[in-house]
């Protein structure tokens, strides 16, 4: 039998594994009155079968006593009301599955000061999409406050309607999201904004969890997993984000 699990964290785990150990995938993000929990079994390929991931649905979950609310088959919500989740505030979450009990705790990153990018815009004419001038090397540079080597991920959202070759032979991407990393800057180039219009730049604060997540799915080792979760795989994490305006202007001459 060979599982194909999603896995992160640093420790290996340390309690058996089998087709019944549940996925969990929860995000909490600083500012948001609203916290979710999905729930999946594990995919199982045999011999001469396969087993797909299923919602797990009818359990009672708590996160810091407070329980949620199964709103969609496998998914768990709680609404904080006129509360909010924020910066410094640890979350536990709790569940009891085939007579185990399920555990993670995850903290809340501050949110992301003094965001700037330099410059705000840049302006070319219609015929560079044509013949790209691969001499601009014109650097667009984001910076913000990194008070304690935090990691961090960015998200660009384009003008673009979605994915799809541009003029001159390369790419015109929807949507962007770069690999984590530890900083208080992040440079790209003015090739990298190819379609013309507004774009939509998200710098999110990211928990160390979530970084090992895109480690480990990058690897190769699949022998080893490991998890933050008790007695489950999958991630239990949060962040927070700040956004910030690009446009690139496009003119005839």
């Amino acid at each position: 039998m060979v599982l194909l699990i999603t896995a992160c964290g640093e420790e290996l785990m340390r309690y058996d594994v089998s087709i019944d150990t549940p996925i969990v995938e929860s995000y909490l993000q600083e500012g948001a009155n609203e916290l979710t929990v999905q729930l999946y079994s594990m995919e199982a390929y045999l011999k001469d079968e396969y087993m797909l991931s299923k919602p797990i649905s009818g359990l009672q979950l708590n996160i810091n006593g407070k329980a949620l609310t199964e709103t969609t088959e496998g998914k768990y919500s709680l609404n904080l009301g006129n509360d909010t989740i924020r910066g410094h505030q640890q979350y536990d979450l709790s569940f009891e599955y085939l007579g185990k009990t399920v555990s993670a705790s995850t903290s809340i990153p501050e949110s992301i000061t003094n965001l700037n990018i330099e410059p705000s815009y840049i302006t070319r004419t219609s015929s560079s999409y044509y013949y790209w001038n691969e001499a601009d090397t014109t650097e667009i540079k984001l910076t913000w406050d990194d008070y304690d080597r935090s990691y961090y991920q960015i998200y660009i959202e384009s003008p673009a309607s979605s994915d799809m070759p541009s003029p001159d032979g390369g790419m015109m991407f929807r949507r962007r999201m770069m690999q984590p990393f530890q900083g208080n800057s992040y440079v790209t180039r003015t090739m990298e904004f190819r379609a013309a219009g507004n774009y939509s730049i998200y710098v999110y604060r990211v928990n160390k969890e979530y970084a090992d997540l895109y480690e480990r799915i990058s690897s190769t080792d699949l022998a080893n997993p490991s998890s933050a979760i008790e007695n489950a795989f999958g991630i239990f994490t949060a962040m927070s984000v700040a956004k910030i305006g690009f446009r690139v202007i496009e003119t005839d001459e």
